[in-house]
């Protein structure tokens, strides 16, 4: 019996102290009532900084495009291991 009735007191020491913990959080939240706004507007700046990124590296890849040079005529790397002429199938 001494047992169940020390266990049980621990056990309300534990869970008060947790609620008391949990409780100080939310008034601290409810504190300052700019902490939404201010996420939401931190959010919004990271998203135009995440997009102007974005822009620029896109700049920068056009850009890259334009200067790779296309090859005029079509390569033929094994033309000196061919023949000229092609031989006759014979079907």
């Amino acid at each position: 019996m001494r047992i169940f009735v020390t266990s049980t007191f621990a056990l309300l020491f534990l869970t008060s102290v947790a609620f008391s913990q949990g409780r100080e959080s939310e008034e601290n939240a409810n504190d300052n009532p700019n902490t939404m706004a201010d996420k939401q507007n931190a959010a919004a700046a990271r998203a135009a900084m995440e997009q102007q990124k974005q822009k620029e590296l896109d700049a920068q890849y056009k850009a890259a495009l334009g200067r790779v040079k296309t090859p005029t005529a079509p390569s033929d790397p094994w033309g000196d291991v061919r023949s000229v002429k092609a031989p006759a199938s014979s079907h």
